[in-house]
C-alpha cells in the first residue's frame, strides 16, 4: 500500500474565520475501491447521534482508536494531512468510526466540539462511486445559515475544526448506495 505522493490537490474556505481543506486525489483509485469493499464487511450498529436526545440515529462502527491510528493507511494519511495544515498545534486521536446512511434516515446540524474548544475532524468519503445526483453533500453552516457543501467524492478528505456547525445530508431517493463516511476526530493537546 503506498500513498499518492503526487502534487497535493487542495482548495480551502473559512466559515466563522476558520479554514476548512478539501483534498482530493491522496489515496490511490485501487486502496479507495479496496478500503469500500472491507467496509462491506463491517457490522453496523444503530447508534451514532448528532447529539444528545437524537432519536434517530443512524448506523455506524467503532475502531479501536490504538490499533486504527497505527495500523490503518487512511489513519497515517489523516496525521499527515493534519501535521501539513495545522502544524501549529498538536493534536491526539481521540474517535475513529464510520457512519452509514441511507435515504430516510435523519441527519441534524451539529457541531463536534464546543466553541471554546480547538479540536479538528476529518472525514473521509469511503464510497469508490458516487453519483453528484445523489446529494448527501456535508453541508457547513455560519449563524445557522448554509454556506458551503461539499460533494462525498470518492477518496476525498475534508478536515475541519470541530467547533464549525456542519451536517452529513442524506443522499436522495434515486441513490443506489448507502453513503458511508469514515468521521476520525482530533482533541488539541497544545497550542
Amino acid at each position: 500500500m503506498t500513498l499518492n505522493r503526487n502534487v497535493m490537490k487542495y482548495e480551502s474556505f473559512e466559515i466563522n474565520d476558520k479554514a476548512i481543506y478539501i483534498i482530493d486525489d491522496e489515496i490511490e483509485k485501487d486502496l479507495v475501491d479496496n478500503f469500500y469493499e472491507q467496509i462491506q464487511t463491517l457490522a453496523f450498529v444503530k447508534g451514532e447521534k448528532d447529539f444528545d436526545g437524537d432519536k434517530y440515529p443512524i448506523f455506524s462502527v467503532d475502531f479501536d482508536v490504538e490499533k486504527f491510528e497505527t495500523s490503518n493507511l487512511f489513519a497515517q494519511k489523516a496525521a499527515f494531512l493534519i501535521e501539513r495544515f495545522y502544524a501549529d498545534h498538536q493534536y491526539q486521536m481521540r474517535r475513529a468510526y464510520i457512519n452509514l446512511s441511507n435515504y430516510g434516515d435523519v441527519e441534524f446540524p451539529h457541531s463536534d466540539c464546543r466553541e471554546d474548544e480547538n479540536d479538528l475532524t476529518v472525514v473521509y468519503y469511503v464510497n469508490k462511486f458516487w453519483d453528484y445526483r445523489w446529494g448527501g453533500e456535508t453541508i457547513f453552516y455560519e449563524n445557522h445559515e448554509s454556506k458551503r457543501c461539499v460533494l462525498p467524492k470518492p477518496g476525498r478528505f475534508l478536515i475541519f475544526p470541530g467547533a464549525v456547525e456542519h451536517l452529513g445530508s442524506i443522499s436522495t431517493r434515486i441513490c443506489t448506495e448507502s453513503r458511508l463516511t469514515m468521521a476520525i476526530k482530533y482533541k488539541q493537546i497544545s497550542s
